[in-house]
């Protein structure tokens, strides 16, 4: 691949704020429990809360990790802490997209003639990309508010 034609969108910062905000969030409603009973702690609460506070942390680190990449072959949805574990993005050909479905002017969803979804959302970007999913992908039918764009 050729690495002078690669564009690459990160989520927007909106997206990362709401995230740590909520890692953050978590943290206090834990901490609020803690003082507000300093002496008669009960398991399934904070079971529940640290459960809440570790599930807002992982969720920040997938946004911070995702990446959707652009190349002349194709669009690539990948993230880095996956990429630890092994799983490593696969390429969606333009040529295999089939449909480009937009939801409420914020979301696309690429479908290609194998069965893969692809889902481009929430980045820095946005209408860079959507136009050039739109240029690259011409044969794709257009359904969503797309289509409503056409009419």
């Amino acid at each position: 691949m050729n690495e002078n034609k690669l564009l690459v969108f990160d989520r927007s910062p909106v997206t990362r704020i709401i995230s740590c905000a909520s890692t953050f969030a978590s943290a206090s409603i834990f901490f609020m429990y803690l003082a507000a009973h300093p002496e008669d702690y009960e398991a399934l609460p904070m079971i529940g809360l640290i459960l809440l506070f570790l599930g807002t942390v992982v969720a920040a680190v997938l946004q911070y990790g995702d990446h959707i990449y652009f190349s002349d072959f194709g669009v690539k949805y990948e993230n880095r802490l996956f990429k630890l574990f092994g799983k490593r993005g696969q390429w969606m050909r333009w040529e295999d997209i089939i449909e480009v479905r937009e939801v409420k002017q914020k979301i696309l969803i690429l479908f290609s003639h194998d069965g893969r979804r692809m889902l481009v959302d929430a980045i820095l970007g946005y209408a860079i990309a959507r136009a050039e999913i739109l240029r690259r992908a011409p044969q794709a039918i257009l359904s969503g508010t797309l289509a409503h764009e056409d009419s």
